[in-house]
């Protein structure tokens, strides 16, 4: 069993480490496990794993097991996120190379798998076993729901038709269900049943906010190799920096709006998404005044 760590960015870093458990094949000497060990040293907000433990603490989950939870989550999403850097050919996150810069294109893959065989893992080694299977469904049904939305995310040609509507529609496919899952996988684990669509339509406008300002961030980068986003969208119709300060807007309302919702949510639940949204707002500032 775990020892019982305070929620701090080291220990955040240390819990997630310890994830990555090793297997009868003994992959703590494969260039996947020091690929693992390299990207998660690279950093990364932890909001999912942040809002996971906050909710477990509120929820009484023992220290031990809001651990394996909060790392299941924040474990699938850096498996997403390599993933996604070598399908995009991101060679720099966080100013450090990607996994498949460094490694490899086969060496990412397989730290990716293995971030996700690891999630399971430790799910599966949560105290309530009466309550196992109901977890594993859960990562098994964002992991879907994350691969649709990744498919819509390259698929160009459909890009080249998307509407503002749309694109907001389209964009937190790949984006909400780890945040979703956030929620659902604690409160699934403490037999709480709760509104699930304030929390969503409240992860959602969360999820929005974050993915734009992640396209107002990117736009250069992503203009180098022709790959769209928000702001090339919107600017079909008006100027780069129209579209940068439109954009900025848009992200600003979504903030407001998460806030207003994340007021309504159920006691156990409300606050939690603060921080991560302070993050949003700190974020926005900064873009905001760089325009």
């Amino acid at each position: 069993m775990l020892a019982k760590l305070p929620v701090s960015k080291e220990n955040q870093e240390l819990s997630l480490q310890n994830t990555l458990l090793p297997t009868s094949f003994d992959l703590v000497g494969s260039k996947a496990f020091q690929a693992a060990k390299y990207h998660l040293n690279t950093g990364g907000s932890r909001v999912r794993f942040s809002i996971v433990k906050a909710l477990s603490e509120r929820l009484n989950i023992a220290e031990s097991d809001s651990i394996k939870l909060a790392s299941s989550v924040e474990l699938l999403h850096n498996a997403s996120i390599v993933h996604d850097d070598l399908m995009d050919k991101d060679a720099y996150r966080r100013s450090v190379p990607t996994v498949w810069s460094k490694f490899g294109q086969e060496t990412a893959i397989c730290c990716g798998d293995l971030f996700i065989s690891s999630a399971f893992l430790h799910c599966s080694r949560l105290d309530k076993q009466n309550k196992i299977g109901q977890c594993i469904q859960l990562l098994s049904q964002s992991i879907e729901k994350t691969i649709y939305g990744q498919c819509l995310d390259v698929d160009h040609q459909a890009w080249s038709c998307l509407d503002n509507e749309n694109y907001c529609k389209s964009v937190i496919q790949k984006t909400i269900p780890l945040l979703v899952l956030s929620f659902e996988l604690p409160l699934a684990y403490s037999g709480i049943v709760y509104p699930s669509n304030q929390v969503r339509e409240t992860v959602t406008h969360f999820a929005l906010a974050y993915q734009i300002l992640d396209d107002i961030e990117d736009r250069v980068a992503d203009e180098e190799v022709g790959r769209s986003n928000y702001i090339s969208l919107l600017s079909q119709t008006m100027n780069s920096h129209e579209a940068e300060a439109m954009a900025c807007e848009k992200a600003r309302y979504l903030i407001r709006q998460c806030e207003t919702h994340d007021r309504r949510l159920p006691e156990f639940a409300t606050g939690i998404l603060m921080p991560g949204i302070k993050q949003l707002n700190s974020k926005l500032d900064r873009l905001s005044k760089s325009q």
